[in-house]
């Protein structure tokens, strides 16, 4: 099942673009920033990057993540994979962390070092799971997103055979005393961006230009297809749709708007336990099929709550009501 999007106004736009710039985030009035993702393989030659607050990330000849203070290693990564990725931020108070996904061994774990601005670690800490495989990204510049990927249903024991693409995730809020809090996805934050159209932590929204989409995306490896409803654009931080073209043909027009938002990574959670939320927040459901869908009117938009198994969430959040 899929969806849709309406047209926001023109200020909004412009707010939307710089809330969700994915390249290289940053604050107008502060050094917050939270950076891209890099492949310490394949793009070695874009470093070392000189961040805000003195510290420098750099990548070792033997393709590693290291962390440097006035030309000294503070910290560095063991591996070199060719799986490997990082990406790192500036807080508000010039602390950085930085993330190191690792697959020795065929099984990947995510590393979260924590500096400050004079060079002291104040954190590092491994996230791990039993999934298939693993999915981080900064969702802030000291907010972390963590999602275990699904063993695929023709998994036969191969490394090759294991991986589904579909994950499911957890948010952190990163401390500088060391700990890491698993904090909620579905609070008033949530409720108050998707009556103007958007996904919490989910860049682009509904009647978004698809040209302002991808500058606010900005994902080289981003695909267009047409499926179920829409044509889509599948990018690794959401998938939108926009209505087909009179020719049927897949390619999206650069003034075409986004009708429909949906996560790329599902969420933990029942129809139990979210309801009263959903319910608080927006009202009873205009449609309900079985007990796997949930269908709420979002001011002018339609959110479509999608249940799982037994802890398992998808959202579909869209212009119309396609869920009829």
């Amino acid at each position: 099942m899929k969806k849709v999007v309406k047209v926001l106004a023109v200020c909004f736009l412009a707010i939307t673009s710089l809330l969700f710039l994915t390249e290289n985030k940053a604050s107008a009035k502060t050094n917050e920033k939270v950076y891209k993702t890099y492949s310490p393989s394949s793009e070695k030659s874009k470093f070392p990057i000189k961040l805000s607050n003195s510290l420098v990330i750099d990548i070792t000849s033997n393709k590693e993540p290291v962390i440097k203070k006035g030309g000294r290693a503070i910290w560095q990564g063991v591996g070199g994979w060719s799986s490997s990725e990082i990406s790192f931020t500036v807080t508000k108070t010039n602390d950085t962390y930085l993330y190191y996904k690792t697959g020795a061994g065929g099984t990947e774990t995510v590393e979260v070092i924590g500096v400050n601005r004079n060079g002291k670690i104040f954190m590092n800490k491994a996230f791990g799971g039993d999934g298939a495989g693993m999915h981080a990204r900064f969702v802030s510049s000291s907010i972390i997103e963590i999602g275990i990927e699904e063993y695929s249903p023709y998994y036969d024991g191969s490394t090759a055979s294991k991986h589904s693409g579909s994950f499911k995730s957890k948010f952190y809020q990163l401390y500088v005393k060391g700990s890491a809090k698993e904090i909620a996805y579905f609070d008033s934050t949530f409720a108050s961006l998707a009556k103007k159209g958007q996904l919490k932590w989910v860049p682009g929204a509904l009647g978004m230009s698809f040209s302002n989409l991808k500058s606010a995306v900005q994902d080289p490896y981003a695909r267009q297809e047409m499926a179920e409803h829409y044509n889509f654009y599948y990018t690794a931080l959401g998938n939108y749709g926009f209505y087909y073209n009179n020719d049927y043909s897949k390619a999206i027009k650069s003034n075409a708007k986004v009708r429909g938002v949906f996560r790329t990574s599902d969420l933990h959670g029942n129809r139990k336990s979210l309801r009263p939320y959903f319910r608080k927040q927006f009202g009873k459901e205009v449609l309900s099929y079985g007990n796997h869908m949930d269908v709420y009117r979002v001011g002018k938009y339609y959110l479509g709550v999608q249940y799982f198994d037994e802890d398992t969430v998808h959202l579909n959040l869209t212009t119309e009501n396609v869920f009829r």
